[in-house]
């Protein structure tokens, strides 16, 4: 990781459903920060794949990639 102090902050609204499991599944991972760091560092790196579930609601997010 870089030597620069991290500073810069993200949001998102949630369902509190979904923020209470993404809390509690997060915490096995070294907690929630950590799990939407490494989330956003892998989709930077291009090594993260969304599938898209059987009923999309946010289709521009599933793209067909061509396999390597």
């Amino acid at each position: 990781m870089s030597s620069k102090p991290l500073s810069q902050f993200m949001t998102v609204r949630l369902k509190p459903s979904d923020h209470k499991a993404f809390r509690a599944k997060a915490s096995r991972y070294g907690g929630v920060s950590e799990v939407l760091r490494e989330l956003v560092v892998a989709f930077l790196e291009d090594r993260m794949t969304i599938t898209p579930p059987s009923n999309p609601r946010k289709e521009n997010l599933y793209v067909t990639r061509i396999q390597d």
